[in-house]
C-alpha cells in the first residue's frame, strides 16, 4: 500500500506539495503511528509531529518543515 507524505497550508486547507515513497514498509509505519482500532491497515490520515519526522527521517531520509507547513501520512492508490 502506497503512502505519501502530504503538505498543507499552515492554518489552511489549500494543498501544497506531496512526496511519495518509491516503496512502502507497512509495519514502520504501524510502528509509529497511532493508528485507530477500526484502522488496521492505516487508510486513515495521520499528522506528523516532531517524533514521527525523525522517525521517518531515520528511515527514508525525509524530513518535513513541521513549522511551515501542516504535514500528514497518507494513502493513495
Amino acid at each position: 500500500m502506497p503512502r505519501i507524505i502530504a503538505l498543507y497550508e499552515k492554518e489552511g486547507d489549500d494543498f501544497i506539495n506531496h512526496i511519495e515513497f518509491l516503496h512502502d514498509d507497512f509495519d514502520f509505519f504501524r510502528s509509529i503511528l497511532e493508528y485507530r482500532d477500526d484502522d488496521p491497515v492505516l487508510y486513515q490520515v495521520y499528522q506528523i509531529d516532531a517524533e514521527r519526522n525523525r522517525k521517518i527521517f531515520e528511515r527514508f531520509g525525509v524530513m518535513v518543515d513541521i513549522d511551515k507547513y501542516d504535514c500528514f501520512v497518507d494513502y493513495y492508490e
